[in-house]
């Protein structure tokens, strides 16, 4: 095995476990018609937004870490950050909502981190 492959293999098996802190989620690619289940971890945040008289808004949102794998995750050539999306509850115990993919914060061999809102 090389350091490629185990990289690729821990990002499914080890950080996207939902036996630990994944959660399954659905891609939806832009334009299509269903979506597509895969676990995540998804860390939801907020951040504040200043407007022009200084008056200040909390905003939600969402890093999703997931595998770079077409099958398990997204990869990342089928990555479209103009519009796909991808659903899943704003916090627990609420019903999963769509949040378009924004930006591709970071990626490696094994993992995409991407920018949700």
């Amino acid at each position: 095995m090389t350091l490629h492959s185990l990289i690729a293999s821990d990002a499914v098996t080890v950080f996207c476990n939902t036996d630990d802190f994944a959660e399954v989620v659905t891609y939806w690619p832009r334009g299509a018609t269903s979506g597509r289940s895969i676990d995540a971890v998804v860390f939801r945040e907020q951040i504040t937004a200043f407007d022009a008289n200084g008056g200040q808004t909390n905003l939600p949102a969402f890093e999703v870490h997931v595998a770079n794998d077409a099958t398990n995750g997204i990869s990342s050539t089928e990555l479209n950050t103009g519009g796909d999306e991808i659903a899943f509850p704003p916090r627990d115990g609420k019903t999963a909502v769509r949040k378009a993919v924004l930006q591709l914060i970071t990626q490696d061999h094994g993992m995409l981190v991407l920018e949700c809102r």
